[in-house]
């Protein structure tokens, strides 16, 4: 009995002690596990955050190929950039998207998004920011008239609500009024200037030749020989010029129209234009009478001429009665004037030039001339009667082509974000 009792006690301790081998192995085999998952998922997170870094690395990657290549948007197409580069212990992709047209190389003012793509281990992580193209404008613009050699005031009256007119050059005021301030980077001479001129500045920076160029390639040409004369001048009056009007050909969508005068005159009076002008002369160029003019696309120019400009217009309002010419058409095609168009005629209009005039050569204004935006000047303006000005600072904030340095790309604040495919 006693040899019983021992044998049995004996199983029980073995059973006992089998039964906590097993639980401290399967403790130990959870322990390796979580252990294993653990590191599994701190490897993946590592993994994760490496993959954002390359990514943001092929972003600044794009950046810096942009900015080290000043044909960029020639040499790179809109999509895949770099696809799967080495990087650290992981790859790269860049991409470049045009999110405009799809076409990077056919305009300096399209954005472009830049996606970079990290890989690392089975980790991926993808990006995206949006840069904008921004033009710094030339300096002439920041005034209500400037021209590059000299301004001569002779028996005039200029008005422009104390704004500011400058000159990289001199300034003269013969027997006449000169409201506004007046800047130049040498000397100024005359009397009645209402605020003593400021001399020694800084000279404001101008268009050069290639200004003219974005125009006269996206615009449509009128042919001079197509322009009636009147009086044995080639005229063009008594209608409207816009992006549907086009009495002498095709129409252009931003209205931009190009005329080459070569070394005949021209002259432009009692008409509505809502467009851009590019004037090519080597002869004499004038605006008469009354005119109301607008740029169709906002700060576009209304009036680039390479050449000289005589500005004989006046303050007398442009009558539709008086030239039997319905200048807000209800059409089809309907040109509103602020919004509103009829088919009556018997509206008047304000004679006023509004928005930015540039001149390469010199200009004159020799009767009562309005004009409401910018007046530049590439040599000397010379006015009489009176020149009333007033500043429109949209070419500044937005120049139009030619008349702001190379477009630079800058990230769009609030635009960096994840993508999830």
């Amino acid at each position: 009995m006693n040899r019983l009792q021992y044998v049995r006690r004996r199983g029980s301790m073995y059973v006992a002690v089998l039964g906590s081998a097993m639980v401290i192995t399967v403790t130990g085999l959870s322990a390796l596990m979580l252990a294993r998952s653990e590191r599994s998922s701190a490897a993946g997170t590592a993994d994760l955050s490496t993959a954002r870094f390359y990514a943001q690395s092929a972003i600044e990657l794009g950046q810096h190929r942009i900015r080290q290549d000043s044909n960029w948007r020639q040499t790179s197409t809109s999509g895949a950039w770099e696809s799967n580069r080495p990087i650290g212990t992981g790859k790269y992709t860049l991409e470049g998207i045009d999110p405009v047209d799809g076409n990077l190389g056919n305009s300096a003012s399209d954005s472009v998004l830049l996606r970079g793509t990290g890989f690392e281990g089975l980790s991926r992580y993808k990006l995206e920011v949006t840069m904008n193209a921004k033009s710094r404008a030339l300096t002439c613009l920041q005034v209500a008239m400037h021209t590059g050699l000299g301004l001569i005031f002779n028996s005039a009256t200029v008005q422009s609500n104390l704004m500011t007119i400058s000159s990289n050059g001199t300034a003269l005021a013969i027997s006449s009024l000169v409201y506004p301030n007046v800047e130049v980077v040498t000397t100024w001479s005359g009397s009645n200037y209402q605020t003593l001129p400021k001399s020694g500045i800084t000279p404001r920076t101008m268009p050069d030749a290639t200004v003219f160029d974005y125009y006269t390639t996206n615009g449509t040409t009128i042919n001079y020989a197509s322009i009636p004369k009147v009086s044995g001048k080639t005229t063009i009056e008594k209608c409207v010029l816009s992006p549907s009007i086009n009495n002498y050909g095709s129409t252009n969508p931003n209205g931009i129209y190009v005329i080459n005068c070569g070394l005949g005159a021209l002259v432009i009076r009692n008409c509505r234009i809502v467009g851009t002008l590019v004037i090519i002369t080597s002869g004499a160029f004038s605006i008469e009478n009354s005119v109301i003019w607008d740029p169709a696309v906002t700060n576009y120019p209304s009036l680039l001429v390479n050449g000289s400009a005589a500005f004989k217009y006046t303050n007398t309002a442009l009558s539709e009665s008086s030239t039997n010419v319905n200048f807000n058409p209800s059409g089809p095609p309907a040109v509103p004037y602020q919004g509103a168009s009829d088919t009556d005629k018997v509206d008047n209009y304000p004679s006023v030039i509004n928005g930015l005039v540039y001149v390469s050569g010199s200009a004159t204004t020799a009767t009562y001339v309005t004009i409401n935006g910018v007046l530049v000047v590439g040599t000397t303006l010379t006015a009489q009667n009176t020149l009333s000005l007033s500043y429109q600072s949209t070419f500044y904030d937005n120049p139009p082509p030619g008349f702001g340095s190379a477009a630079e790309m800058e990230i769009s604040p609030g635009t960096w974000k994840q993508l999830v495919d």
